[in-house]
């Protein structure tokens, strides 16, 4: 791999802990629907422990010189897994919040199709691909990812689970933006292929936001191993009780990288 590609594929990711450093765990971070990537990612950084950590930017968000078009999962699943093979890490976990669960899945789709272990996929309150399919169907029945994405926002305004600084209408208008984009690129045909590598699927017992909310609906997505936790809180859970989060990329980041050493 040439310094340049080594530049591009660092270029796409936002390492807040410091460099990439290589020789030790990794974890690769996806946000929700229409979030910056520091926002989805601040609550956890001081627990980052002796892994290299890093949170993709997204496309549609401004984060990037090169950001392509938004229109495909695969496209999008496709640029992350050549990223993660051009940094070369050793069994990486991939991880999501919510929408960037099912963008972690499309990678680690894409970097089996490359001959790369994943050493575990960790999707937070996320839907399944299932849910992503029947979306699909119910917003193109009801106006679009668009019209879908302005009730979101508005039911989660109402119980009070946008945080405080989207507050003022502008900012809600570009929220209401980047999460459509992010549910029409969710709701894009994507072939529902079970990955090779094992499961640890986090639920919150209180989570309204997910419409099959079930602590095994990620099992029928892998051919290896399944564990799920179950957590008290809502489907921002992780925001008071970051933790939890931090505890279960510990504890599989390490159990990946040494099951090779």
């Amino acid at each position: 791999m040439t310094n340049t590609a080594q530049k591009k594929a660092h270029a796409k990711w936002w390492w807040p802990a410091g460099e990439y450093r290589g020789g030790r765990p990794s974890v690769f971070f996806f946000g929700g629907a229409g979030v910056e990537m520091a926002w989805a990612a601040n609550p956890l950084i001081p627990l980052i422990g002796d892994y290299d950590f890093a949170s993709w930017r997204m496309p549609g968000r401004g984060t990037r010189s090169d950001e392509p078009d938004p229109t495909s999962m695969r496209e999008l699943g496709r640029e992350i897994a050549q990223s993660i093979a051009e940094i070369a890490p050793v069994r990486p976990v991939l991880s999501g919040h919510s929408f960037g669960g099912y963008v972690g899945y499309a990678a680690t789709q894409e970097l089996e199709k490359l001959g790369i272990e994943v050493g575990r996929f960790v999707p937070i309150v996320a839907a399944c691909p299932t849910e992503f399919r029947l979306g699909s169907v119910y917003t193109h029945m009801r106006g679009g990812p668009f019209k879908y994405a302005s009730q979101r926002i508005a039911e989660a305004d109402d119980i009070g689970l946008l945080p405080p600084e989207l507050g003022d209408e502008n900012l809600k208008e570009s929220l209401r933006h980047t999460v459509a984009v992010d549910f029409a690129l969710g709701f894009g045909a994507l072939r529902h292929t079970p990955i090779a590598a094992g499961i640890t699927d986090i639920s919150a017992s209180d989570d309204t936001q997910l419409k099959i909310s079930h602590p095994k609906r990620w099992k029928r997505f892998t051919k290896g191993e399944f564990d799920s936790i179950l957590t008290t809180g809502d489907h921002l859970f992780y925001r008071e009780h970051p933790e939890i989060i931090a505890v279960a990329w510990e504890r599989e980041g390490e159990l990946a990288y040494s099951s090779v050493m």
